[in-house]
């Protein structure tokens, strides 16, 4: 392909994928805050949670209307027809006649005692508490996935700008080669080199812009719509090490308040007090039965008709003697069952000691990565332009230039990636301590004062079309 006709197929195309990567807005621009709300109203997962969180709940006034009274009222109307077969009594020798019968009762029962029903209920004040902690678990894991599908779309315009800069780049040494090969100043070999480099980073730039593509479709996936801009992360940006400063202090504090643990050790608990309940298989109950009954009869075959009142007041004790086995088999079950929940608190606990620990060396080792990266992106920086300058004055070859262009690319796009890098981590080091919070959103807003990322895919698709 020749430099003008590489130059006329591709100018068009770049403009409008860079005008879709980094076109600052005027308007208003969606911070991560704003698309976190967003995704608390519209995210499936977090709102699939909350509904599991308020069913769960129903769970204690269930057992506790166990322990409270129970009061029942029943109605029966009966229309009677009676016929005289035989009777001793000669007066009533034969005949027959026909009646109704109204019958209603009012019953109040309470237990009065039952090992089983306590446990329930004290069962059910844990399942609360480990629901409780499941939502927690979601609305941290959503501050998580928010952060980490907005932090795509920036890092991938990022290496957008990069490989950007690197077509330019590339785009300007293969007409200069060009130039100086129409001048019998350069080999066919550089020129085909030039020509090949630029030809890759332009399908690099295709690939990318895919990438953020998908990057935003990932970001209106979580928030349910995708705002027409974003605010990216600024030049600056100020790098802290973890407070308290000692690892030992974080995993101590995931193994207290990370809402895995603690619905975890809530599991136990509800594990526990199921096996409390199916022991109470093996003891009495003691209830209160209290009815209030009234009977009409409108007539009988051997006289006029009746109205009865009554109440009556039982005091039930019921004795549990034998079921088969199965009360003792249920108690082995639950037993097993405690036991198996007692062994996934330790694995938990292991495992969120290893998270704790993994996030804190991220946030650590991710400060020391960006201040080296940075310096290298500078270093590549000046090296690029004193080779291009080099080349020009044909000192060096030009496959050198190409190479600096390359390593330059690389080293931006390395340099941005741990920058989000350390933003992850300082966040999954909040998520493994259990209190990751909206506060540690709005502390990242700060950071979010850059220049705005425009979020329309439409320039993205038809470039990437043309192509």
């Amino acid at each position: 392909m020749s430099p003008g006709s590489a130059a006329t197929v591709f100018k068009r195309l770049t403009l409008a994928a860079a005008w879709l990567a980094i076109m600052p807005f005027h308007s208003q621009a969606a911070d991560l805050l704003e698309v976190y709300k967003q995704a608390l109203d519209h995210d499936p997962v977090y709102r699939a949670g909350m509904f599991e969180h308020e069913a769960s709940k129903e769970i204690y006034t269930q057992a506790r209307a166990v322990l409270l009274p129970s009061l029942q009222f029943d109605y029966s109307k009966t229309k009677s027809k009676q016929d005289i077969v035989s009777s001793d009594n000669t007066v009533f020798a034969k005949g027959s006649t026909s009646f109704p019968t109204d019958e209603q009762s009012l019953t109040l029962t309470q237990s009065i005692y039952s090992y089983s029903n306590w446990a329930y209920f004290k069962q059910a004040k844990a399942e609360v508490r480990k629901v409780a902690a499941d939502l927690e678990n979601v609305r941290q894991d959503l501050v998580m996935r928010v952060a980490a599908v907005y932090f795509t779309v920036l890092r991938e315009s990022d290496r957008y700008q990069a490989v950007e800069a690197e077509v330019k780049a590339l785009e300007k040494h293969f007409q200069l080669v060009d130039r100086k090969f129409a001048n019998g100043l350069a080999n066919s070999t550089d020129l085909l080199d030039a020509e090949a480099r630029y030809m890759q980073a332009k399908a690099r730039q295709i690939e990318t812009a895919n990438t953020l593509h998908d990057a935003l479709q990932g970001l209106k996936e979580i928030a349910g719509k995708l705002p027409d801009s974003l605010d990216a992360l600024g030049q600056n940006l100020a790098l802290q090490r973890p407070d308290p400063a000692t690892m030992n202090s974080w995993v101590n504090d995931a193994q207290a308040n990370n809402p895995v643990v603690l619905s975890r050790q809530s599991a136990v608990d509800v594990a526990w007090q199921e096996v409390r309940r199916q022991k109470g298989g093996h003891y009495p109950t003691f209830d209160l039965v209290v009815t209030q009954s009234s009977k009409e009869t409108g007539g009988s075959l051997f006289g006029g008709g009746s109205e009865i009142d009554s109440r009556d007041v039982l005091f039930q004790v019921s004795m549990p003697l034998y079921s088969g086995g199965a009360v003792s088999s249920r108690v082995r079950e639950s037993i097993n069952r405690h036991y198996k929940a007692q062994d996934e608190l330790e694995l938990v606990l292991r495992q969120i000691a290893r998270e704790t620990q993994a996030a804190y060396t991220g946030v650590v080792s991710s400060i020391i990565k960006v201040n080296a990266l940075q310096k290298s992106v500078e270093t590549y920086e000046k090296a690029a332009e004193g080779k291009r300058t080099a080349f020009e004055s044909g000192v060096i070859s030009s496959g050198s230039v190409l190479d600096s262009e390359r390593e330059l690319f690389i080293a931006r796009s390395d340099f941005s990636a741990a920058r989000y890098d350390y933003l992850m981590n300082h966040l999954r080091l909040k998520r493994a301590a259990g209190n990751l919070s909206e506060a540690d959103i709005v502390g990242i807003n700060r950071l979010l004062k850059g220049v705005s990322l425009s979020t329309d895919t439409k320039a993205l698709l038809a470039f990437g079309a043309e192509f």
